[in-house]
């Protein structure tokens, strides 16, 4: 199985999680998550069950997100409504005052 995230990471991600203010979507993700009658808060609370059910955060190189190629980006495979769901997030200015979590891919997951 593939490594998964630090774990400090992983409690960054969930601290964020659970601030949906500092949640921020692209406009693929947020048009995603129209498409399946999601919210963000949905899926904060998602994000959150999955990190508290011990699930895999497996961490990837963002290649094609302007001014974020090379960052690192997180990725889930988590269930909501019955469906599973491919979830990309990447953290951004993480410890600063404007620090956020970019939600890059909200989809049913097809692979």
């Amino acid at each position: 199985m593939a490594k998964s995230a630090d774990p400090k990471i992983v409690q960054e991600i969930r601290r964020l999680a659970l601030d949906p203010t500092r949640v921020q979507t692209i406009k693929q993700a947020t048009l995603d998550m129209l498409g399946q009658h999601l919210t963000v808060d949905d899926v904060c609370d998602t994000i959150i069950e999955w990190i508290d059910a011990g699930e895999r955060v497996k961490p990837t190189t963002i290649h094609s997100f302007p001014g974020l190629q090379g960052q690192m980006a997180y990725e889930m495979k988590p269930r909501m409504n019955g469906v599973l769901f491919y979830i990309k997030v990447a953290l951004v200015e993480l410890g600063n005052s404007d620090e956020r979590m970019l939600l890059m891919s909200v989809h049913p997951d097809h692979g």
